[in-house]
């Protein structure tokens, strides 16, 4: 009732304020060649605006200009002679913002006498042509939509087939049933660090992304069998995009909700030569409110708190383009187990003080040289810092005495430089390539406590070096069959291992809504450095370990019954091999390993072991049309992996099943929008490893005769969130409401042996949660 009357009231507002005048807004954008990037000039670009059709050319920069377009959604379509047309559909256009559009165009190979616009542009397919199979474009405004996600990318990508994201604290990305150690994380073509807050070095993932959807153009997320220009990667690619800041007016964004109090700015540099930049930060939310007096830690909850910078220059030039990326990030939090209620606690029983501290830092340039009509040259050189700070102490009840646990101080710094060449021979053929080279700074320090005297992890400073070269071509034999081969190759010089992978792909799209694609390659990734400089009496006994490898094979096909509307079905099989595993512990593999806020590599490993992921996935998908959209997934899948004692086992990460269905409707509300959507979850949990019962002791003992045989309980989760847009005439205003886990379903997130008691502890995942917040474009 509550909920209505304040619905009720929000309508009348609106209503006072979008009557008072219609507002408007400007389209502006780019039409470039797609492969090498060329301005195109000349080219139609068209829009139908409340019956009237608008249409502009590009100029000789490629660039284009509607004024005063209604605010709203609307379809724009790019057409020129000899490519094929682009159409985007349901473009949406607020007073708050101008639309920028960065548009690339592909050289079509069927010579017709006039330019004829058939369907819309297929969403789904990714910015990258050169990927034949799992891979899909993640567009920031659509995403926007996904109910759950909390604006972060990671999340947004938890939803598509493959994906298993059954914990609500953390944001890993479990593709296929690999560790998400096996991610790739890349920001305008520059590998990066764990782009999370509270992240583990060697991990991909955390509670908080430190990017946002404000920040990002639409960008490409790979599931498997990806190109060649990818490496040091087994499980997938996330290569996200920032997009470049208004070079025509300064606009401004303020924030504020459970992800943190935000600030945002970008405009011109110079409006003459459109250089540009924009800058976005963040303060943790909980953080703020602890310091203006909310005491939450008397509660006993720890305070998370956070910081973050993102920001991007972009300088067009006369034959090329330079720009800089920065990425900051700071976090800490300290946790304390409250043993003051003595309901909960008995003599014997123990918990923990840790205090965490993470930094990372990151900047980029790329320069970007068009050498004539056919050829682009990238270069790319950046420098990167990751540290954690870990002090973990264990308390014994009553007392509730404070001993060191473990201590550990982690730090790296990475230098790397990447070239590039992109060359389009003809319409037919494109060919591309790069050599690099990371290089590594790597200290640590890390001592364990727990069986009663100090034991050394690791403990020096190492130097070590990577070196990378790729090289693919793409061959297109009509616009409906192309093949697709390459090749990626790197040499790590700490132990002299190398690797070269061979890579191919196959689209074929046969009738006018059908296609099939194949895609094949070997694919492998260099272990995290505190694997290699482990400490064993003085020495470092896993310095010599393989890279892992993992061979992808994926068959895919999509149907498009009508428009807007997708079917997928993909299958796949993945073998891998030179996997390490450990002696000590036979029944054990590193591709358990890779989910937690502290990853422990703590064993000498040998590179002997084996594993195997294989599935099916099913995708149905309404993209945004008449107001609704849908996306409903299926996956079913295994995941297994054989240890050092040659028994194959499921892995830690295989859930088996996933299901999730979302979607959401949109109403326009005079000049704004309303809209409510609605996800739900379904998912085999993950694996345990369970203790030895009837063990008492500091540290637990874990039965390897039942690892990970049984999993936690099925995971199950339903999300709502509305969302609207006000538009006032300079500004826009957009809040949301969310409640995530409706039902307030009990999911248990892991099960702790309680060594006093000797029995097992659940603890929840997240329960009912409300969450609101606002943003203002102006």
């Amino acid at each position: 009732m509550i909920f209505k009357l304040y619905l009720s009231f929000t309508l009348l507002i609106l209503s006072a304020f979008s009557l008072a005048a219609q507002h408007s807004q400007t389209i502006r954008g780019t039409v470039v060649e797609k492969n090498t990037l060329q301005p195109l000039s000349g080219a139609s670009v068209m829009m139908e605006v409340n019956g009237r059709m608008l249409n502009v050319f590009s100029d000789a920069g490629g660039h284009f200009v509607i004024e005063s377009v209604p605010v709203g959604r609307y379809q724009l379509t790019v057409t020129m002679m000899g490519y094929v047309p682009y159409v985007a559909g349901h473009v949406l256009v607020y007073s708050g913002k101008e639309n920028f559009m960065e548009i690339a165009l592909e050289e079509s190979l069927t010579e017709l006498d006039e330019v004829v616009v058939t369907v819309a542009t297929d969403k789904n397919l990714p910015l990258n042509r050169m990927a034949a199979v799992s891979a899909r474009m993640l567009s920031s405004e659509e995403a926007n939509r996904y109910a759950g996600s909390w604006g972060d990318p990671a999340r947004m990508a938890a939803n598509f087939a493959g994906v298993m994201a059954a914990e609500d604290t953390r944001n890993d990305i479990i593709i296929r049933g690999n560790s998400p150690a096996g991610l790739l994380w890349k920001l305008d073509g520059f590998d990066i660090p764990n782009p999370n807050h509270f992240g583990a070095m060697g991990g991909t993932g955390g509670p908080i992304g430190m990017l946002n959807n404000n920040q990002l153009a639409n960008s490409d997320f790979y599931t498997g069998a990806f190109p060649a220009e990818f490496g040091n990667a087994l499980s997938g690619v996330f290569d996200l995009r920032l997009r470049n800041g208004n070079n025509q007016k300064h606009e401004f964004l303020a924030a504020a909700g459970f992800n943190g109090f935000e600030l945002g700015a970008e405009g011109p540099l110079s409006k003459t030569t459109g250089a540009s930049y924009l800058i976005n930060g963040r303060y943790s939310f909980l953080e703020a409110l602890y310091k203006m007096g909310f005491n939450m830690a008397a509660t006993g909850a720890a305070v998370p708190e956070y910081q973050d910078v993102t920001a991007k220059v972009n300088v067009p030039l006369k034959r090329g383009n330079l720009s800089f990326i920065a990425l900051w990030g700071g976090s800490h939090i300290r946790m304390t187990s409250d043993m003051s209620d003595a309901s909960q606690w008995q003599t014997g029983d123990t918990g923990d003080d840790i205090d965490e501290t993470n930094r990372q830092y990151f900047t980029g340039m790329n320069f970007t040289l068009r050498a004539g009509q056919r050829t682009r040259i990238e270069n790319r050189l950046s420098w990167q810092y990751f540290n954690v700070d870990i002090l973990q102490k264990q308390l014994s009840y009553p007392d509730a005495v404070a001993s060191k646990y473990f201590d550990a101080t982690t730090a790296e710094g990475r230098v790397a430089w990447v070239s590039s060449v992109h060359h389009r021979f003809n319409g037919r053929n494109f060919l591309t390539g790069g050599v690099g080279i990371d290089v590594f700074n790597t200290d640590m320090h890390e001592v364990f406590y727990g069986n009663g005297a100090a034991e050394t992890y690791r403990d020096g400073v190492y130097h070590s070096a990577l070196l990378k070269a790729n090289l693919q071509w793409q061959h297109r034999f009509s616009d409906a069959l192309s093949l697709t081969s390459g090749a990626y190759a790197h040499y790590y010089g700490l132990n002299g291992d190398i690797s070269a992978e061979p890579r191919i792909g196959l689209k074929w799209a046969f009738g006018k809504r059908s296609s099939f694609n194949l895609g094949a390659g070997l694919h492998s990734q260099m272990l995290p450095r505190q694997v290699y400089f482990y400490r064993r009496n003085g020495d470092l006994p896993n310095k010599n370990l393989k890279f892992e490898k993992s061979w992808h094979s994926v068959a895919g096909y999509d149907l498009k019954p009508a428009d807007n509307l997708r079917l997928k079905v993909e299958t796949y099989y993945q073998y891998l091999f030179d996997i390490p595993v450990i002696r000590e512990t036979p029944e054990e593999s590193i591709l358990n390993f890779g989910d937690g806020y502290y990853n422990s590599w703590d064993d000498v490993f040998t590179s002997q072991g084996t594993g195997e992921n294989y599935g099916i996935e099913l995708t149905a998908e309404k993209f945004f049309a008449r107001n609704y959209y849908f996306l409903i997934t299926a996956s079913l899948y295994d995941a297994k992996y054989t240890g050092y004692d040659g028994v194959k086992r499921h892995s830690k990460f295989a859930g088996n099943y996933a299901v999730t269905v979302l979607g959401g409707y949109e109403w326009k509300i005079f000049s704004n929008l309303l809209s409510l959507n609605l996800k739900i979850i379904s998912m085999g949990n993950k694996r345990i490893l369970p203790v030895s019962v009837g063990h008492v002791g500091a540290s637990p003992v874990y039965d390897y005769s039942a690892a990970y045989r049984d999993k936690l309980p099925a995971y199950f989760r339903c999300d709502l969130n509305i969302n609207m847009k006000q538009n006032f005439r300079k500004c826009t205003l957009e809040w949301f409401f969310e409640i995530d886990n409706l039902t307030n379903r009990k999911n248990i997130w892991m099960q702790v042996y309680n060594a006093g008691r000797q029995t097992y502890d659940n603890t929840y995942q997240t329960g009912f949660m409300p969450m609101g917040g606002a943003k203002m474009y102006f």
